[in-house]
């Protein structure tokens, strides 16, 4: 009998309930309704069942279930338990506010997330996906009802938001209020109301000023970290800002190369709630100072940049941040710009009447005493009147039935005119993440009135996408962040592997980014620049649209940008290279180093990527990749200890010289991947190929698979990554002939070697491959595995000398605060057979070494300590042990040095093989004019006279 996943067992078992997809979900009344109907048993049922669908063709290895392999306690399973514990204390409540407030439903009471997840961010929405799907991971790994608890609650609260948007569907928005006018404190002030109203100032308004002032009053409904008092620039790099605060207090910045650019000022004094306070900026010369209330609280006597450095400003707004930040609810009044450097006693005469004797600002100043209106006029004379905008509280309702988010349609529409971040947030990414989210919670959970409203939403999708021309999907999907949609392919053409229904392949295809599209069929390596996890998650659905359609150029697009990110743009943890979020050139690695890095949503994906790929074409490189990320960046994306309210996940995992890394990221997308990698650390570890006559053992960690189809039970035993000696156990429960197919990682260095009973096995074992024990199994056999761990060294490919270490497939990093590279001098203490263990010794502590003075320790220790991943390679003179040659280590023309090309053909079986080598390279190098004849000789001399180890 064919042993089916629970993702096969579920596509064509979703045909029954198909029809009732046109139907909508289920309404309930009340969230307490809701709970009440779970706690019964009425919310939802359980897995459906149904006859199942084959697996796609062009497979030829697929995967377990997740519920079939349980985990053993480990590393792995420390961080999991850490994130389920997350999972289920976390208010669910909070997560499902935003939802519901963009339904008019009752948010009971609950907050807002945070981060990205506010009830104003463009983004909102996403995180409460990821949640999602992590719970429904975590009750199909576990089988713990509590969470099945969580993910019925929160399906049945989104299909009462999705009922509640799908009664408004074609409803006008209803009218904007009136602007307010409240009292200020001298005379009116204007009431922002956070909800869509700012000002806009006249373009250019600070244009030409070096010296300045700029003041105001402002009362603040809520103090909202980012949320702008004022915001002059041009897009997201030429800028200067105010903020009400920036988590300590306000801030302000002023920029012409982005947020790594700013100069600032930081007030520790935070501005109150509820409260007036007067807030002022000056800058003289070089020296910014902040006001709070007339009291000095912020210099900064370096500045380098004034308003003129700006340019003719565009964007000039009071209330409003161009990044997206939640938007100012606050009161204003007096806002006055000076084209001077107030004096303290000004600023402070300010505080005390109106224009504090100075007749208000000369370059612009808006007392707000108007009556009404959308106009705040400019009271210096000088003309420059104030627009305010002023949108309708409400929006319209959806265009069509099934439209499900935590905002109103706008972004989908705006998309289609083609505007950009930050004015919109990528709204398919969004859209991505909650039908993940439904979808993982039918297929894993079993709850098919999640089924029922991710169809509608996919009727949605369609109704917008499936009819828009190629030019205008193409020109959308082009544009950074906003076009961003995650893996909106994969759902859409997984619904239409289930239903059969047309309409969502077609939709699936609308998603094709046409020129990487095209430049990957062809490969041609183009990404350098692009936002890399805007991208990967595209191959993926390429990947799957080939597997529902056979079309080859799709499967070739996703092959071939693989073969441009592996190894041409990862670090040694698997990580991405480039510039913060963007992918970098073609192998250059050392050179993209630097604060931050390696966007730890781009593993999350590359994983993904790799495994489907795996299940294709079974070439082991993708497994290999796997391993490091998993084992690199993954591992090491967790912080080490325990919340129930904070994820302490990466946002960047960061491998720059001295630095850190930063857990929290309750809001963020990696907040959200991250939950969802940790939920599912089981599901790579065994796979099966498609007549079930193979059993691939991908992975080492602590588990057990129970495949009673094949009457097979089998458990892995070890210690690794902790255990040096790299010994696995697996004990065969059942019996039957079977092909079990154990990968040896890339890292193999000292020998794979396989016993079966005790007995050892004669294999050939290549790193990198699988070695195939082809038996009769007999139950209670054992296969015990070596695989003992070896330091390496790993080179950046466009500098050589930017090296790091690895042991086994464990990433290890240098203990300094440094922030310049650490120097490391090695090629001294070589062997013969080039072992490392003499050049980087153990300590008494496992898995921890020392080299040059300096502490090693593995990476996946998740703490916040300053940390090195890379270091520079020094290695000024030819050296062979305690022989000096006198020779200087020339460099080549590859980046490598005279040792680097020696050492590169170790091990060595005798001194005279390394006689052989020395004399090789040195011919070669002299022949091409990088050694003198003196110097040959002399590093001959010095090789001869070397007494090494082997």
């Amino acid at each position: 009998m064919s042993n089916l996943s629970r993702r096969d067992a579920l596509r064509l078992g979703a045909l029954a309930s198909v029809g009732t997809a046109a139907i909508g979900s289920t309404s309930f009344a009340t969230a307490a309704q809701a709970a009440d109907a779970t706690a019964d048993g009425t919310g939802a049922t359980g897995a459906p069942t149904g006859t199942t669908i084959p697996t796609p063709s062009s497979w030829t290895i697929r995967p377990f279930d997740n519920t079939q392999v349980t985990l053993s306690p480990s590393l792995f399973t420390a961080n999991r338990d850490r994130v389920l514990n997350f999972l289920l204390q976390y208010p669910i409540d909070r997560m499902l506010a935003v939802y519901r407030a963009n339904a008019g439903l009752d948010t009971l009471g609950a907050q807002a997330p945070g981060g990205w997840e506010t009830f104003d961010g463009n983004l909102r929405g996403h995180y409460g996906g990821h949640f999602l799907s992590a719970m429904a991971l975590a009750y199909a790994h576990t089988g713990d009802t509590a969470f099945k608890d969580r993910v019925d609650y929160f399906v049945t609260a989104l299909g009462q938001c999705q009922d509640a948007l799908n009664a408004t569907v074609g409803q006008p928005a209803p009218p904007a209020p009136p602007v307010s006018r409240v009292a200020g404190k001298f005379g009116q002030a204007l009431q922002l109301n956070g909800q869509g109203q700012f000002v806009s100032l006249p373009t250019g308004i600070v244009s030409g000023l070096t010296d300045f002032t700029i003041s105001t009053w402002v009362n603040p409904a809520t103090v909202s970290t980012w949320s702008r008092i004022f915001d002059f620039g041009t897009g997201t790099t030429r800028y200067m800002f105010l903020t009400v605060s920036a988590g300590s207090g306000p801030r302000f910045s002023i920029t012409t190369g982005g947020s790594g650019g700013e100069q600032q000022l930081n007030s520790t004094t935070r501005l109150s709630s509820k409260q007036w306070s007067h807030i002022a900026v000056t800058l003289s010369g070089t020296t910014a100072t902040m006001y709070i209330n007339g009291v000095a609280v912020a210099t900064n006597a370096n500045m380098t940049l004034t308003p003129s450095s700006l340019g003719s400003t565009t964007n000039n707004w009071l209330g409003k941040s161009a990044f997206g930040d939640p938007l100012l609810s606050a009161s204003l009044d007096e806002f006055q710009i000076y084209n001077r450097a107030l004096s303290a006693a000004e600023v402070q005469a300010l505080t005390t009447s109106a224009d504090g004797g100075l007749g208000g600002g000369n370059v612009a100043r808006y007392t707000f005493d108007e009556a009404s209106g959308n106009t705040t006029p400019d009271s210096s004379g000088n003309g420059k009147d104030g627009a305010i905008t002023n949108p309708s509280t409400g929006a319209p309702g959806p265009s069509h039935a099934g439209y499900l988010a935590a905002y109103p349609e706008q972004q989908y529409i705006l998309l289609e005119q083609f505007a950009t971040y930050p004015t919109i947030w990528a709204p398919w990414y969004t859209c991505h993440m909650i039908m993940r989210g439904l979808l993982d919670a039918y297929q894993h959970a079993g709850n098919e009135q999640a089924l029922t409203i991710v169809l509608g939403m996919a009727d949605w999708a369609y109704s917008r996408l499936g009819n828009l021309p190629r030019t205008q999907l193409d020109k959308m999907w082009k544009i950074y962040i906003a076009g961003e949609y995650n893996a909106m392919p994969v759902v859409m053409a997984d619904l239409y592997a289930m239903t059969g229904n047309e309409n969502y392949l077609t939709t699936a295809r609308a998603f094709d980014n046409t020129y990487l599209l095209d430049a990957a069929i062809a490969n041609q390596d183009t990404i350098n620049g692009e936002h890399a996890n805007q991208h990967i998650p595209q191959y993926e659905g390429y990947l799957e649209i080939f597997e529902q359609t056979g079309i080859a150029d799709y499967f070739t697009a996703a092959s071939n940008f693989w073969d441009m990110v592996v190894p041409h743009r990862i670090y040694v943890d698997g990580g991405m290279a480039g510039s913060g979020e963007i992918f970098g050139a073609r192998d250059v690695i050392a050179s993209t180093i630097q604060t931050s890095n390696a966007e730890s949503c781009c593993v999350y994906n590359m994983l993904k990527l790799s495994r489907s790929l795996f299940f294709h074409t079974g070439n082991p490189k993708y497994m290999q990749y796997y391993e490091r990320g998993l084992y690199g960046q993954i591992l090491a994306s967790r912080e080490n200890i325990s919340s129930d309210t904070n994820p302490n996940l990466t946002y960047f995992v960061p491998v720059n010289p001295g630095t850190r890394r930063s857990y929290g990221n309750l809001g963020t997308c990696c907040g959200g991947t991250g939950l969802e990698s940790h939920a599912k650390f089981q599901d790579s570890i065994y796979f099966t190929s498609v007549d079930e006559s193979a059993l691939y053992v991908n992975l080492y960690i602590p588990s057990t698979l129970d495949w009673a189809d094949r009457g097979f039970s089998i458990s892995l035993a070890t210690d690794y990554p902790t255990d040096p000696a790299g010994t696995s156990t697996l004990t065969v429960n059942g019996s039957g002939q079977l092909d079990i197919k154990l990968r040896v990682p890339y890292w193999v260095e000292k020998g794979f070697s396989v016993k079966i009973n005790g007995k050892a096995q004669k294999v050939t074992a290549t790193a990198g491959d699988y070695v195939t024990l082809s038996r009769q199994w007999a139950d209670g056999d054992t296969i015990q595995v070596a695989a003992p761990f070896s330091l390496r060294i790993e080179r950046a490919l466009d500098q050589p000398q930017t090296q790091t270490i690895a042991f086994g497939p464990v990433p290890l990093v240098i203990k300094s605060s440094a922030t310049s590279y650490q120097n490391l001098t090695m090629y001294q203490d070589y062997t013969l057979s080039r072992d490392l263990s003499k050049a980087i010794q153990p300590t008494s502590t496992p898995m921890t070494f020392t080299t040059n003075g300096l502490t090693l320790q593995p990476f996946y220790i998740d703490d916040t300590n300053p940390y090195h991943v890379y270091f520079h390679r020094v290695e000024p003179q030819v050296v062979f042990g305690a022989v000096n040659s006198g020779v200087t280590n020339h460099v080549g023309t590859d980046g490598r040095t005279f040792l680097d090309t020696v050492w590169d053909q170790a091990p060595f079986a005798d001194k005279g093989d390394l006689l052989r080598a020395v004399d090789q390279v040195s011919s070669d190098w002299y022949s091409n004019g990088l050694l003198t004849r003196q110097e040959r000789e002399a590093v001959l001399s010095s090789a001869g006279r070397s007494n090494l180890a082997a």
